[in-house]
Parts: C-alpha cells; structure tokens; sequence
C-alpha cells in the first residue's frame, strides 16, 4: 500500500510541457519565381515556385475567378470574382514575399471584400498588372459605375482601409487607362471614352461615336492611347497640347473584326486581335507618321501574349503548338509541340476565365494547359518542352513574380 501510494504521488508530480518552449519552425523558402494559377475548376490560387516546380499551397478564394492581377508594389494579388454567382468580391492576397528575408513564405488571403462587379480595367499590354490611380491600386467596379482607390500604404487584415472614389458616367465594362493628368475609361456599351481629371474626378470631356468600345493600348514615348472600336481605333493624346484630345482614327483592314486588345511587341509595334478562336492578328507601328494596320495570319489562336521585352510574338494554337515569332515583323521563328489539341468550343465570357494563359520571364514561357489540369515549362531560345507541373483542376489566369523584380 505504501508502495502504491509513493508511485501515484510521483505521477501527480510529474511537470507538464504542454505548453512548453517549442521552437517555431520557418516557412521561408527560396525560389527565383513564384507562379499564381487561378484553378477554376474550385475557385483556388494554386502557388507553384520555380526553379523547383514545387506547388506550394493552394488559397481558397469565392467563385469564379475572372480576373487575376498583382498590385501593392509586388504584395498583393487580386482575385476578382466573375458572374457566375448573384453576388460581386474581389479578394487580397500576399504574395508571400518577406523583403527583409528575401525569401517567400506561403501565401494566404488578407481580406475579401464585396464591391459591385468588381475589375481591373482591362489594362491590356500592362503584363496582369492592378489598374493605379497615382501610384495607388484601383478597382472598377462596373455594376455602380465608380473607381475606388485604395488609399494604404499596406493592407492587412485589421487597419481599416482608406479608400478615395471616382464616380463615372455609367455602370459598364471599363477599358481604363491613366495619364500624367487626366484618367481616361472606355464604356464598352456607352461607345465614348471618358476623361476625368485625376486630382479631383472632374469630368473633363467625353470623346465619343465609338460603338462597342472594348481594348485598349498605350505608346509610352509619345504617351497617345488607343482605344478599338468596333469600326476603328480611336487615337487620344495625353501629353502637352495633345492632352486629352482625340488624334485620329484608324480603320480596320477588315469588316467585322477589331481589336479587343493589345500586346506590346519591340520597338514601339503593337499587336492587337480579337476575341475567340482567330486567324489572324493585326500590327500596329506606334512610331510610325501615318497609323496603319497590317495583317498577320495565324494559325487557329486560342492565346496570345508577348515577352517583356517585346523580343517574341507567342501564339498558343488550338492544335496545342506554341509558336514563336519576331515582335517587330512577326517573322515565323518556331513551333513548339505543347499539349494536345483544345477540343471543342471555346468561347470566353464574364462569367468566369477558361481560357489557358501564357507568362514568361528571361526566355522561358509558362503556359496553362486548361484542358490537361498542368502547366508547362517551354524554353523559347530552344524551343523544347522543359517539364509539366500537374496541379490538376482547370488552370486558367497566370501571374508571374520574379525574385530580381522584388528587391
């Protein structure tokens, strides 16, 4: 008995190190680019970090993703919401960059927030880069026709977040673009493009007869934008004595086809094409006295996009070849095999992204295979295939963060 009474004392006394001094463990990792795949198939961000091909995380985000951008100087990603639902969010999330570090961690969404059809101006030829208003991140929202700036230095998930807004002519689909002065937003359905002064949001002027306005680009060095039009591209100053006065028009070499965006080939050319499944692109010399289009013909296109540096022209064909071209004069390069073909109908609307996307960065493009639930890895200098990173689901929008872009 006494035994017994001596070993349940020795229990009793026994110390507790439930909640004792464990070392936390890091989630700093390092990686030369980090990868944004907007999963459709769920409504997740998939993260995949390079060079390694690992997936990282995946971040739940509200159906259906249509739009996905990066803003807060490399920070933050938005998700925006499409119109498969009755109700309108656009969530934030870190991209994990620790800039003291210089290494990533898992990403992770700071705050949803409801706003009225929310988008980011379609601000075509800027790499899925958030619509700014004086350096500061700005959402569109089309359902209440207004541009909210978002006003902190930083967002997270308790400060309460400063906003400054714009009111516009009416609740459409924006095509926006800022100058050094003035704002300027193309109405999809109201045909006119409308100027705001930036300081104070005071209309300036409207430039219209410009039915079905949709894309948009710019010229950096003499600062004009273009704005397509279903019959023909609308030229707008925005610099000294041109500032926000229309310029000229130009017309389409073709009836029935325009431009719903454009893509900033080398030195100064600008390519545009149209929405859906095309056969052609069309090339615009920006530099050029007297604007013209030129036709460039193509195999069946689902995707297009351009390197940073303007150096290649990349279209991904329905056939699941990518081919490489010169950004200048489209000169035919190489084709590469990719995927299989992209069977059946494609038709995007605003319900939500299922169209592949293309990235790249430093010769080396990333393109997601929608149909085949992966991304793949394709050298441009070589023209080869490096490797598939399977994520499953339906891969659709891309961002694409360079470690030497965030220092």
């Amino acid at each position: 008995m006494k035994k017994l009474l001596i070993f349940s004392l020795a229990l009793f006394i026994q110390p507790v190190f439930g909640h004792g001094g464990v070392e936390r463990t890091t989630l700093l990792k390092e990686a030369e680019i980090r990868l944004f795949v907007a999963d459709n198939m769920n409504s997740d961000l998939v993260t995949i970090d390079l060079p390694s091909g690992e997936v990282v995380n995946r971040v739940s985000t509200p159906p259906s993703i249509m739009t996905l951008q990066v803003g807060g100087n490399n920070n933050h990603i938005y998700a925006m919401r499409g119109r498969d639902t009755d109700e309108g969010v656009m969530s934030i999330i870190s991209t994990g960059y620790d800039k003291k570090e210089k290494k990533f961690r898992p990403p992770y969404v700071i705050r949803t927030l409801q706003v009225d059809t929310p988008g980011g101006g379609r601000n075509n030829g800027s790499g899925h880069v958030m619509a700014t208003v004086n350096g500061h991140d700005a959402v569109l929202t089309e359902g209440d026709g207004k541009i909210i700036v978002l006003m902190n230095d930083e967002i997270d998930g308790f400060s309460k977040l400063r906003t400054k807004t714009y009111d516009l002519a009416a609740p459409d689909h924006y095509h926006y673009l800022e100058g050094e002065k003035h704002l300027y937003i193309g109405h999809l359905f109201k045909g006119f493009v409308q100027i705001l002064k930036k300081s104070t949001g005071k209309e300036v002027k409207r430039i219209g007869n410009c039915p079905l306005l949709h894309g948009m680009g710019r010229d950096e060095e003499s600062g004009r934008l273009f704005f397509s039009c279903r019959t023909e591209v609308v030229v707008v100053g925005t610099k000294g004595k041109e500032r926000a006065e229309e310029i000229t028009r130009i017309a389409y070499p073709d009836k029935g086809r325009s431009c719903a965006a454009f893509l900033n080939g080398k030195q100064r050319v600008r390519w545009c094409y149209t929405e859906g499944i095309i056969p052609q692109l069309y090339r615009l010399d920006a530099a050029a006295d007297d604007y013209q289009f030129d036709r460039l013909a193509v195999e069946s296109s689902i995707r297009q996009d351009v390197t940073k540096d303007g150096e290649y022209l990349l279209i991904l064909s329905k056939d699941g070849h990518l081919t490489l071209r010169d950004g200048f004069d489209g000169s035919f390069i190489r084709k590469v095999k990719v995927s299989e073909p992209f069977d059946g109908v494609w038709n995007e609307d605003v319900s939500k992204a299922i169209l592949p996307d293309i990235v790249s960065h430093n010769g080396i493009a990333y393109i997601s295979l929608t149909h085949e639930g992966r991304v793949v890895e394709v050298d441009l200098k070589e023209g080869k295939v490096n490797r598939y990173v399977d994520i499953g689901g339906f891969p659709t929008r891309m961002v694409l963060l360079a470690k030497e872009d965030l220092q």
